[in-house]
């Protein structure tokens, strides 16, 4: 597990970029009224303390990698150990039989190929980095906003700090080794070993085992928030129909925290969070109702869990 960064921007106190934004409203950057957007009031009381809802957060993420580790491809644990025994061999001083294993394992390696190209990259560990944005929208706005001007001005390294700075995500990290190029490096190596040239050819064994392939998958926090939100709400509501201000309070911070994601823009804005907010706001209808809504939950899960699978392939 890597260190957790975590940012802090205060909703008016965006250090770096404030004075340039105070600069560009001298000018004629100042929106008028009528055309700001809608300022979404988050509640009061979460309901949730912020460290229960990190721990899940991190407890399913842990939970996911754990999973995807015991699914590592065991062709790839075969591969790397057959190809460290090749250099086992080699420092023995027993370079025939390293010659034989080489060719035995390229052989192996083109039929597994050749049987399900999908192995061409094999997974041999997963990571996951985290960093949290401490922010509200209206503080995402006038970052947005500030890099805007830091755009207009000229001051792409500013601007593009800015934009860097503000997100809020866990990055899985999944190291894959490229297999597609096993079989002409182990080619190469014994070509080597056969005319004599054992550095060479441990050099080429070598480089294969380090040349990983890095494929990152970007999860933003706030949607991971909103659905913990979501769960403790349906959990709570199908206990206690009595319940429902609090229900209702985690339903309204979920809300808020997709619009959050939106703002910091994970996924299409408006397009992809339409439905997500509809389908949240008939959901607090049903609960104000104390109706049986357990199915509605169900449907809103679902339809989230679908959404965060999107935003993670996009």
């Amino acid at each position: 597990m890597k260190i957790t960064n975590i940012l802090t921007i205060g909703a008016l106190s965006i250090l770096g970029f404030v004075a340039c934004a105070q600069e560009g409203k001298k000018e004629k950057h100042v929106e008028k009224a009528s055309e700001q957007k809608a300022i979404p009031q988050k509640e009061a009381s979460l309901e949730m303390s912020q460290d229960t809802i990190d721990a899940r957060v991190v407890a399913e993420m842990e939970a996911a990698i754990l999973a995807q580790k015991a699914e590592l491809t065991a062709e790839a644990l075969a591969t790397l150990a057959q190809t460290e025994n090749l250099l086992y061999e080699i420092a023995q001083g027993k370079n025939e039989e390293a010659i034989r294993k080489g060719k035995e394992l390229i052989g192996d390696l083109e039929v597994l190929l050749a049987k399900d190209p999908s192995l061409a990259l094999l997974p041999v560990d997963v990571t996951y980095d985290k960093q949290e944005l401490v922010t509200d929208i209206v503080a995402v706005r006038e970052g947005v906003k500030a890099a805007k001007i830091a755009m207009e001005k000229g001051y792409y390294r500013e601007a593009s700090d800015i934009l860097d700075n503000l997100r809020s995500e866990m990055v899985v990290n999944t190291f894959l080794i490229p297999t597609a190029t096993y079989p002409d490096a182990l080619r190469e190596s014994i070509v080597l070993l056969e005319a004599g040239d054992t550095v060479g050819a441990v050099v080429i064994l070598e480089e294969m085992l380090g040349t990983v392939v890095i494929e990152k998958s970007v999860i933003p926090l706030p949607i991971m928030y909103a659905e913990q939100m979501i769960i403790e709400a349906a959990t709570i509501d199908a206990e206690n129909h009595d319940r429902s201000e609090i229900v209702l309070n985690l339903l309204s911070n979920a809300d808020y925290q997709l619009q959050l994601a939106q703002e910091l823009g994970y996924g299409k804005k408006d397009k992809d969070f339409k439905d997500l907010a509809e389908a949240i706001k008939v959901l607090k209808e049903s609960v104000t109702k104390k109706e049986d809504s357990s199915s509605k939950f169900d449907e809103l899960k679902q339809d989230l869990k679908k959404f965060k699978e999107k935003i993670i392939k996009a």
